[in-house]
């Protein structure tokens, strides 16, 4: 009988910190998604400068 219980008691226990992650995640994603893409900027802008002074 106690293992429900416990089980019931990790699902309100992780409602308010999924909540509060949701809140927060767009400005993660955000910042993630603005590393990502200055990341790979700078990967094709570097192929290209050496593609231009290779050839």
């Amino acid at each position: 009988m106690r293992f429900p219980v416990h089980i019931q008691d990790m699902e309100t226990k992780t409602k308010p910190t999924v909540w509060a992650g949701e809140v927060r995640a767009p400005f993660k994603k955000v910042i993630a998604f603005d590393a990502l893409f200055f990341g790979l900027g700078i990967m094709i802008g570097a192929g290209i400068i050496t593609a231009v002074l290779v050839r």
